[in-house]
């Protein structure tokens, strides 16, 4: 089949219009992470900060989770609220929200550097067990991006997939056949990380102890054999739940029942737990 010049650019046009419609849809729906909202929320979020300038962690702490309460969700947010926390030496809650934050902002400096701090105070040193330590340290984009800018380059890379594609229908050059397996290439790669995050993210549920110290039992009730003591910011893996207990495993592989209310999930909609500040 052979394309005149003109058949050839209103091809390539139809293309790039073909990739618009679908990158568009996925920018218009990406998140804000800057802490914006309505005027209420920006107005309680400005006496928030103001609180904890003027040393009033415990209300800022409030205002903060009033703004949760009220459905708002950002990295900004959880990192603020996990510094209130840190002040008022509730470690288990700051570690909490600074983890929560982390699915925001992976890349924030002060952020990793609080949370790395927070956690040399812990009694236990006991971190979430690391799922996939391989995608982590060779794949750098699965720890580097979040859940929505992760999907936003898979869907750039499958735009691009079929864009050059459909080129190679235009042009039969040999540099395009290598192009196309790249583009291949990366649409696989992508895909398979964003895969694992969602599905780490739904079913592999880090908790983290927010009491001073908990009995970690045999099985879901008071009455099994205490195994262990966890303590204020222990990190653990959660299997399994059963009513108001946690299965959970640690990451030197010890694994038993704590109550449920003693932890918080790194899930942002399990947030937030019941307060000790009302």
């Amino acid at each position: 089949m052979v394309f005149t010049q003109k058949q050839k650019v209103l091809t390539i046009l139809a293309m790039g219009l073909f990739l618009l419609c679908i990158l568009y849809p996925a920018y218009g729906q990406t998140e804000d992470y800057s802490g914006g909202g309505s005027l209420d929320e920006a107005t309680l979020f400005m006496e928030a900060q103001k609180n904890y300038r003027e040393g009033n962690y415990s209300q800022a702490a409030r205002n903060f989770e009033k703004l949760l309460q009220d459905g708002t969700r950002n990295g900004i947010l959880y990192y603020n609220l996990g510094n209130s926390y840190f002040k008022m030496g509730m470690l288990g809650k700051a570690i909490l929200s600074y983890r929560l934050a982390e699915l925001y902002l992976p890349r924030d400096e002060d952020l990793n550097a609080n949370l790395r701090y927070a956690r040399q105070l812990t009694k236990d040193k006991i971190e979430a067990k690391q799922l996939v330590p391989f995608l982590k340290r060779f794949c750098f984009w699965y720890s580097k991006l979040n859940i929505t800018e992760l999907f936003i380059v898979f869907l750039i890379a499958h735009a691009l997939f079929w864009l050059i594609a459909m080129i190679r229908i235009v042009w039969r050059k040999e540099y395009l056949n290598f192009i196309f397996l790249i583009t291949l290439a990366a649409v696989v790669i992508l895909g398979f990380s964003l895969a694992l995050k969602l599905y780490y993210y739904s079913y592999g549920i880090d908790g983290v102890v927010v009491a001073k110290d908990i009995t970690v039992r045999s099985g879901n009730g008071i009455t099994n054999t205490a195994l262990f003591q966890l303590h204020d910011g222990a990190e653990c893996k959660i299997t399994r739940q059963e009513g108001d207990w946690l299965k959970i495993e640690l990451a030197d592989g010890k694994k038993g029942w704590i109550e449920g209310r003693w932890a918080g999930k790194c899930q942002v909609d399990s947030w937030p737990p019941p307060s000790d500040l009302q």
